[in-house]
């Protein structure tokens, strides 16, 4: 089984370097790019949560999917505190090392696809991330990198 990945998308980003345009392309997920039309279920990826991503999520993810954010870093917090009153379940994601090139070995500077690929993974579905991490050359450097993040999980 694989989850549904949808990514709010506000295209503040290099569109060439915007992962989550890439997973929209490869057909990992489907990007909406209003509050309003994003479908108000399911974990949101939120690294302001309190409560960090583990297993026991793997529920919200099976039924209501997971849901990235693609925004500057300078507009999180904002963004952010709008999805909590959507009645999303936040969930921030365990310290992960990128392997991206902007921002390689920076804890928790995650692109959008390391973020989803992790938080499935967590969820429990090793194959998943993996296929999405296959769309990038980075990509099994970063699943190398976090292995014991997932094998713990």
């Amino acid at each position: 089984m694989s989850f549904e990945i949808r990514i709010l998308c506000f295209d503040q980003d290099d569109p060439k370097k915007c992962t989550a345009k890439r997973l929209e392309r490869f057909g990992f997920s489907v990007n909406y790019n209003s509050f309003r039309t994003l479908p108000p279920k399911g974990i949101v990826l939120d690294p302001f949560s309190d409560k960090v991503l583990n297993k026991d999520d793997s529920i919200f993810a099976e039924v209501g999917g997971i849901v990235g954010v693609d925004c500057s870093w300078k507009m999180a917090k904002d963004t952010f505190s709008k999805l909590r009153i959507m009645g999303l379940e936040p969930r921030k994601l365990p310290d992960i090392v990128p392997a991206n090139p902007v921002n390689s070995g920076k804890i928790g500077k995650l692109t959008t696809a390391e973020a989803i690929a992790s938080a499935v993974m967590i969820c429990g579905n090793k194959r998943q991330g993996e296929e999405i991490m296959s769309i990038f050359k980075w990509g099994p450097a970063f699943l190398e990198l976090n292995s014991s993040v997932w094998n713990n999980k």
